[in-house]
């Protein structure tokens, strides 16, 4: 069993690379994380982020693996508008408010870093959110299964029953970009 280390939090990412049969050492990374650019394509939003991730994944981890990834929810109303983690019940319940009944795209960045060697992907799904009853939205708000979750809900979770992907990978909306688990296949 191959060891990788994982500088994130998520444990949705750990369980899927402990899936694929990876031996994970999980920590976040202590650097401060770059804000995200406002007023571009949330794919650039990501990717700048995911360059940050990057070289502050490259300061503080000598695991010869490691991975770091980073996930926005675009709103449906502006393509230039990322949906994050929110910091509380009423930011999640906002945001389940904006994508209830409607589709919006998901984008995930992903890269893998062997030492100097760094490979790194972006790629989208669009999911679409079935109508939310009032009971529904408490549920999930109360379940607290959007802490930690960008858009404020978890795919693999409670939302799941309420949420199907249209067009795109189940990785990309879970975290991953499905190219990750391509080159950990071809390593």
């Amino acid at each position: 069993m191959e060891l990788v280390h994982l500088a994130s939090a998520s444990q949705r990412r750990a369980s899927m690379l402990a899936a694929w049969g990876y031996e994970v050492i999980q920590s976040p990374l202590r650097a401060r994380e770059r804000p995200h650019k406002h007023g571009i394509p949330i794919s650039e939003q990501v990717e700048h982020t995911l360059l940050g991730k990057i070289e502050s994944a490259q300061r503080e981890c000598s695991a010869p693996l490691v991975i770091v990834a980073d996930t926005l929810v675009e709103d449906p109303d502006d393509s230039l508008q990322p949906l994050g983690q929110p910091s509380n019940r009423q930011a999640a319940l906002n945001m389940l408010l904006r994508l209830s009944g409607r589709n919006h795209r998901v984008w995930t960045g992903t890269a893998l870093i062997q030492g100097n060697n760094v490979v790194s992907w972006i790629e989208s799904a669009t999911v679409s959110i079935d109508t939310l009853g009032d009971d529904v939205l408490e549920a999930l708000i109360v379940s607290d299964s959007w802490r930690g979750k960008a858009g404020g809900y978890d795919f693999a979770g409670a939302m799941g029953n309420f949420a199907t992907i249209v067009d795109g990978a189940e990785e990309t909306v879970l975290g991953f970009t499905p190219q990750l688990f391509d080159a950990l296949g071809n390593d």
